[in-house]
């Protein structure tokens, strides 16, 4: 007994004699995607490598302090350090990845025309509100400049660096994602459940 292809997984029957031309990707939204996707990349390698200096350090200083009864300051203050860059990189990286919770129930019900304008919208005001957040947190440089930490002096900035690296970042992607709003190639996932 011969056990037949699933239609859904059988690719069409290619003809020679019959060439079709491959659709090309619009140039602008190549643009787009590779901005979310080094932004996803970027956020990706900031979370790990912050995980994994905090991890290490606090795997030593739980190994120091009971097996040597010692401890390392630095290596309480490090992964102080470490921790704002974890949740930046993965904020970003879930930004690219539209991981994000959004409330898209009523977005979807919407005609593509009227849902094009509303991604405008919501892109529009998402970029020049994190452009805001942005100019914001340039106001709390020099504070920050002036500080640091108490066991290694080290300048409080780095931490801090982690918020603006963060604000930047879902801004050009917003920015990005605008753009895309404005020539029409947001996709709209219709959701897990299609009933």
């Amino acid at each position: 007994m011969t056990q037949q292809p699933d239609p859904e997984h059988v690719e069409a029957d290619w003809d020679p004699d019959n060439p079709q031309p491959i659709a090309q990707p619009d140039p602008f939204s190549l643009v787009t995607d590779r901005i979310n996707l080094w932004a996803t990349y970027l956020g990706g390698v900031v979370s790990i490598l912050a995980f994994v200096v905090i991890g290490v350090l606090l795997l030593v200083a739980v190994i120091l302090r009971f097996a040597f009864n010692t401890s390392l300051g630095f290596a309480v203050e490090i992964p102080a350090f470490a921790f704002p860059w974890l949740i930046a990189g993965g904020v970003v990286a879930a930004m690219g990845r539209g991981g994000h919770l959004a409330v898209d129930y009523f977005a979807n019900k919407l005609a593509d025309r009227n849902r094009r304008y509303l991604d405008i919208f919501v892109w529009a005001v998402s970029t020049l509100t994190l452009g805001f957040l942005v100019y914001i947190s340039t106001l709390m440089i020099r504070p920050y400049m002036g500080q640091s930490s108490p066991i290694l002096g080290l300048p409080m900035m780095i931490s801090y660096g982690a918020y603006i690296y963060m604000a930047v970042s879902l801004t050009v992607q917003a920015a990005a994602r605008l753009f895309a709003a404005f020539r029409g190639n947001v996709p709209h996932p219709k959701g897990i459940v299609n009933v």
